[in-house]
């Protein structure tokens, strides 16, 4: 296994945004490393904290053992407590090429975002009066609240870019007259055009697109459609519209959907909170009929069933003969999906494809007309928020390398770690994935307050601590002397023989770091925490202390999974140094800081019936406890000096 491979998480997001790193800094509480890390690939962090479909979560290796880490909530959290945080970007080398970006959703802005830390001036044209496509006209406020859309908004346009509002291509302006002041366009025009089901009576009154209605909603309309309500559908819009109806005042809401709750794009975490609001679901039901007089008033249904004849990968579902019955109902809601609106670009011809999406020559987005690019959902059709986020990406790089005559990127498929071996699965402590805490049903129903309140410092930390840091393991240089020490002290069976050297398989390496502090040649380093952060947080205590001239000053190791953020008395003459783990205290750290003029050494353990996160760390706690003692004992210094102190001993 190569030791750059990478976590499944990350390899599973379509920006590859490194989750460990800030999975990993929000358990030391430092937001703002998190954050940090999250807005090197993702402008919109607190959208994508609340509605992205976590395919890190899906891919996450700690669900072998019990739950994935709730990353989004993660990110969610990071951004949210870091919203009045000053920006700060740096952009250049600069360059006089203006770029146009048609659209201001997430795909449009994202590029608009990596091309101008690139360096371009960037110009956004948008036909509605305010950005975020669908994000700021589509989600209803108890999923996506508008104050997180604009967070994120605002701190893109804080990097110098301009908006035109209002602009509509093929109404206002045409891409060739842009192409006179622009040297390269990106067209991002979404993708919002109902589909309407091929069913008798469709264009009776009573009968609305998802899309309409949330876009009244989001403006501030409050539209009753009646007592009863059927939406047509299975995606986050169909779901989204019958919550809304709930909100206002509809009792009885009915979603019904022609497959199973497996097949639908919502996801059966929306369907469980919808049904807790009171929102109905039939599954295997297809409309065939709208049927009223003047306006709807029944939906005439069919049963479906499973199709075990297709060889597709998706499976089909058949109508049921003589199945057919009927949903009474005051209203329709139809939310079966969307497609682009491109009939108004005088180039059209040029660049149209089927279902009215922009056709692109590859993945970087080139269309027939050069300098223009296209991606988001008027290429692709409807798709998630971060696969838009993608797309803009790719579009970014494209574009600059179009512009600067670069070639292509080579596109590379990471090598990924593989799962957890039964074994060590069997090793790792379980512990309870944090419940993200809601709104009270009774309460979120009459308003349209944001549903999920987000995690507490405490719920963020400890889920955060679940974190397996996958691939942040040991690694062995060629100092390694082949003594096979590590092999015998590693708690988890993973250090083996080689040939020629010890060998660690990175993909199942724990990080707790035993066999760094216990190898006599110093071959061995841990990403998680490197001998060289080691030594310098070690060092920075010892300034620290003398810095402020105390004559009797000790240093405190802890555990930073015990205490993340550090202890919370802190005694004059006492400096802390956090571990991942207390048994990398190695008998040399504790020895050292006794040459600097430290009287004591105390390693504070959380307890003697709690167990460690890692499996041995008492074992070798002790072990490096009694060396030390035991050397200090010779150069006539106090045995006691140097012990670990448990929490339980208070």
């Amino acid at each position: 296994m190569s030791i750059s491979a990478m976590p499944p998480c990350q390899a599973a997001c379509p920006i590859y945004t490194d989750v460990r790193g800030y999975v990993s800094a929000i358990s030391r509480g430092d937001v703002e490393t998190a954050i940090g890390i999250i807005r090197q690939v993702n402008p919109f962090p607190s959208v994508c904290g609340r509605i992205c479909i976590r395919a890190c979560e899906s891919a996450c290796r700690r669900g072998q053992i019990d739950e994935p880490i709730a990353i989004a909530a993660l990110k969610r959290f990071a951004a949210d407590q870091t919203k009045d945080l000053k920006s700060s970007f740096k952009r250049g080398p600069f360059y006089n090429e203006k770029v146009a970006v048609i659209g201001g959703g997430p795909s449009g802005l994202t590029a608009a975002h990596d091309l101008t830390l690139l360096g371009y001036n960037v110009t956004v044209f948008e036909a509605h009066k305010e950005l975020g496509g669908m994000l700021s006209r589509g989600i209803p406020e108890y999923r996506l609240p508008k104050s997180a859309v604009k967070t994120d908004i605002d701190y893109i346009l804080s990097m110098g870019i301009e908006v035109k509002t209002g602009m509509v291509l093929g109404r206002d302006f045409s891409i060739d007259e842009l192409l006179k002041d622009y040297q390269a366009v990106f067209l991002a025009l979404g993708s919002e055009r109902s589909i309407f089901p091929k069913c008798k009576g469709i264009e009776m009154p009573g009968i609305i697109t998802a899309v309409e209605f949330l876009k009244q909603v989001s403006e501030g309309h409050r539209p009753y459609l009646g007592e009863s309500v059927v939406v047509v559908g299975g995606g986050h819009t169909a779901v989204d519209a019958a919550r809304t109806c709930i909100r206002l005042g509809s009792h009885d809401v009915t979603v019904i959907y022609r497959r199973t709750v497996k097949e639908m794009p919502a996801g059966k975490g929306e369907v469980d909170e919808a049904e807790h609001e009171g929102v109905k679901f039939k599954f295997l039901t297809a409309p065939v009929e709208f049927i009223g007089n003047g306006r709807v008033e029944k939906v005439r249904c069919v049963k479906m069933q499973l199709s075990h004849s297709s060889g597709s990968k998706r499976q089909s579902f058949l109508p049921v003969k003589d199945s057919e019955f009927d949903i009474n109902t005051d209203a329709v809601i139809l939310a079966i999906g969307y497609n682009p609106k491109t009939d108004s670009i005088e180039e059209v011809e040029i660049i149209s494809g089927k279902k009215g999406t922009i056709v692109v020559k590859d993945e970087l987005g080139t269309t027939n007309i050069k300098g223009v690019f296209a991606g988001g959902d008027v290429v692709s059709g409807p798709q998630s928020v971060i696969h838009a986020i993608a797309s803009g990406k790719k579009a970014a790089d494209a574009i600059h390398r179009y512009l600067r005559n670069l070639p292509p990127k080579e596109i590379e498929e990471p090598v990924v770690l593989r799962p957890l071996d039964e074994r060590i699965v069997s090793l790792i402590i379980k512990a309870v994935r944090q419940k993200m805490p809601m709104l009270p049903t009774e309460e979120r129903i009459k308003s349209f307050k944001e549903v999920q309140l987000g995690f507490t410092w405490d719920q963020a930390i400890l889920c955060a601590q679940r974190c397996l840091n996958c691939g942040a393991g040991a690694v062995i240089s060629e100092d390694c002397a082949a003594c096979f020490n590590c092999v015998l002290v590693c708690p988890y069976g993973v250090a083996t023989a080689g040939e020629e050297k010890a060998q660690i398989d990175i993909s199942q390496c724990q990080a707790c770091g035993i066999c760094a502090s216990e190898c006599p040649a110093s071959a061995i380093d841990v990403k998680l925490e490197t001998r060289e952060v080691s030594r310098k947080k070690l060092k920075k205590a010892v300034e620290t202390a003398k810095k402020e001239e105390l004559k009797d000053f000790s240093i405190n190791f802890y555990c930073q999974y015990e205490q993340p953020t550090g202890p919370s008395e802190k005694k004059k003459g006492t400096y802390t140094v956090g571990k991942p783990c207390m048994a990398r205290v190695s008998v040399y750290q504790l020895i050292q800081p006794f040459e600097e003029g430290s009287k004591a050494v105390e390693i504070h353990k959380c307890g003697h019936k709690k167990d460690c996160r890692f499996k041995g760390c008492e074992k070798w706690i002790i072990e490096h406890i009694e060396r030390a003692q035991k050397m200090l004992k010779d150069i006539g210094i106090d045995a006691d000096s140097v012990k670990v102190i448990y929490e339980d001993d208070k």
